[in-house]
C-alpha cells in the first residue's frame, strides 16, 4: 500500500486513494475523529466534559436513525460486508463490495450526515446498548480493567468506550446531539478507498456529494488535561467469582519524549519486548511454571493514551505475591534481552506487513491506525521494519520509566 494518494477537499475533509486492479473488491472506510476517550472539548467556545458511552450512542444512533433509513441493511441487502464500530479514539463506518460500490458510498455518506434527533429514537437506541453492557456484568476482566484505570489514570477519565449501565440512562439528546455537531464536520473526518475503483468517478461522486450536503462547520477544540506520572493507587484487590487467583502488574509511563514515530517503533518493540521477556520461551516464564506459580501463559497488553502508555502483565497463580515480585524483577533489571529472539520477532512482523497485501482489511486497518494513533498518514513498510536494530531495541524499552505501577488482584470474596 505504497502507493497512497492524497486529495484534501476544500471542506477539510480528507481522502486517501489506494487503487489496486488486481483486486475484485473495494474497501471503504469513513472514518470520524471522535471515541471513548474523547470527552473534554470547547465548542464554539463553550466548555463540554461528556461521560463514557456517548460516542458507542452515536454510532447507533446514525446507522439506525437517520432520515434515509438503517444504511448497513440497505448495503447488506446488496450482499455488501458492512459494519460500524467505535474505537477509544474514531468512529468507523465501513464496507466491501465487488458491484454497487457507488451506490455504497453515496447510500453511507448520505447517512452520515441525516440523523434525525429526537426524545424517542434516542430511548430506542439506548435499549440494546444496555443489554449490552449488561452482558459485561459478567466478566471479572471488565471490572478489573476498570479498576485498573482507575488506579493509573487520575486526569484523563476514560474508563470505557461503552460506558456504564448509568451513564447510557442518563445521556440526554442535548449530549449526542453536541458531540454529533462538534466532531462530525468533514474537517474531523477522512475517508479511505482501496482496491478496484474507478479513481476519478468515485472521487467525483464524493465531491458532489459533498457540495450538495448543508454540513455547517464549527470551532471545535480538544481540551489537554495534564496528568501526573504517578499512579493514584499502587495497589488494589477486585473481589469477583474466579477459578484462581489473577494478579496483573501495569505500569504507567510517559511518553512526552517520544516523537510521532518513535511512539510508532514502540508500538512494535512493545510486541517484541513481551515475546522476550515474558513468551513462552522466556527465563521468567520457564521459572514460574517450574516453581508451580503459574500454569497458564503470562497475558501481555499496551495501551496508549494521552502521551502515556499502560504496560500489564499478568497471569492466574496460586501465589500473587511472589508472581508479582518476579514480573516486577524482571521490569527492573531488563536483563533478559535475547538478540536471536528479537531478529526471530522482525523477520515475524516483516512477513506479516507482506501478507498484508493479500486482504484488503489487513492491508487498510494498520494504515488508518497510524493515522488515529500516532497521525502517522502512512502504511508500515518492509523498509521500515528493516530499519530496526537490537541496539536501538534495546536502548529504546531501557529508556521506558518503569518505575510507577499498580498490581490488581482479582479473587474470590472471602467467607464466601
Amino acid at each position: 500500500m505504497n502507493n497512497i494518494e492524497t486529495i484534501k477537499l476544500d471542506n477539510g475533509l480528507t481522502i486517501y486513494l489506494y487503487s489496486d486492479k488486481r483486486r475484485h473488491s473495494t474497501l471503504f472506510q469513513h472514518v470520524t475523529l471522535f471515541g471513548g476517550k474523547t470527552k473534554d472539548f470547547l465548542l464554539d467556545g463553550k466548555e463540554y466534559h461528556i461521560q463514557d458511552g456517548v460516542a458507542h450512542i452515536l454510532e447507533h444512533y446514525i446507522v439506525e436513525e437517520n432520515a434515509r433509513g438503517n444504511f448497513l441493511k440497505l448495503l447488506g441487502e446488496k450482499q455488501m460486508a458492512t459494519n460500524a464500530s467505535t474505537y477509544y479514539n474514531m468512529t468507523k463506518y465501513y464496507f466491501e463490495a465487488i458491484e454497487d460500490v457507488e451506490f455504497g458510498i453515496e447510500t453511507m455518506i448520505r447517512g452520515i450526515y441525516a440523523p434525525v434527533f429526537n426524545e424517542e429514537r434516542l430511548e430506542k437506541i439506548k435499549k440494546p446498548i444496555l443489554q449490552e453492557i449488561k452482558g459485561r456484568m459478567d466478566n471479572k476482566f471488565y471490572h478489573s480493567n476498570q479498576m485498573t484505570l482507575n488506579n493509573c489514570l487520575e486526569n484523563i477519565k476514560v474508563r470505557s468506550i461503552g460506558g456504564t449501565l448509568e451513564e447510557v440512562s442518563n445521556t440526554t439528546l442535548e449530549d449526542v446531539m453536541t458531540c454529533y455537531k462538534a466532531f462530525y464536520q468533514p474537517s474531523n473526518q477522512f475517508i479511505v478507498i482501496a482496491g478496484s475503483f474507478d479513481k476519478d468517478k468515485v472521487l467525483k461522486l464524493i465531491e458532489n456529494i459533498y457540495n450538495e450536503l448543508d454540513i455547517k462547520s464549527c470551532d471545535m477544540k480538544l481540551i489537554q488535561v495534564n496528568e501526573k506520572d504517578e499512579v493514584i493507587k499502587e495497589r488494589d484487590i477486585l473481589e469477583f467469582p474466579t477459578g484462581e487467583d489473577y494478579t496483573e502488574v501495569t505500569y504507567k509511563v510517559n511518553l512526552s519524549k517520544f516523537t510521532v514515530k518513535e511512539r510508532l517503533k514502540l508500538d512494535f518493540y512493545l510486541h517484541y519486548f513481551f515475546d522476550m521477556c515474558f513468551g513462552m520461551t522466556s527465563p521468567l516464564y520457564k521459572s514460574l511454571v517450574e516453581d508451580k506459580i503459574i500454569t497458564t501463559t503470562l497475558s501481555c497488553s499496551d495501551f496508549m493514551i494521552d502521551g502515556f502508555v499502560l504496560i500489564s502483565i499478568g497471569s492466574y497463580s496460586n501465589n500473587s505475591k511472589e508472581l508479582e515480585k518476579r514480573i516486577k524483577d524482571t521490569c527492573l533489571k531488563l536483563n533478559t534481552f535475547n538478540e536471536e529472539i528479537f531478529e526471530i520477532d522482525k523477520k515475524d512482523t516483516i512477513l506479516k506487513i507482506v501478507l498484508r497485501s493479500e486482504n484488503l482489511v489487513d492491508t487498510v486497518m494498520p494504515f488508518v491506525s497510524n493515522i488515529v494513533e500516532f497521525n502517522y498518514p502512512y502504511p508500515d513498510t518492509v523498509s521500515d521494519i528493516e530499519e530496526f536494530s537490537y541496539e536501538d531495541f534495546v536502548e529504546t524499552i531501557k529508556s521506558l520509566d518503569l518505575s510507577h505501577s499498580t498490581v490488581t488482584i482479582i479473587q474470590n470474596k472471602k467467607n464466601a
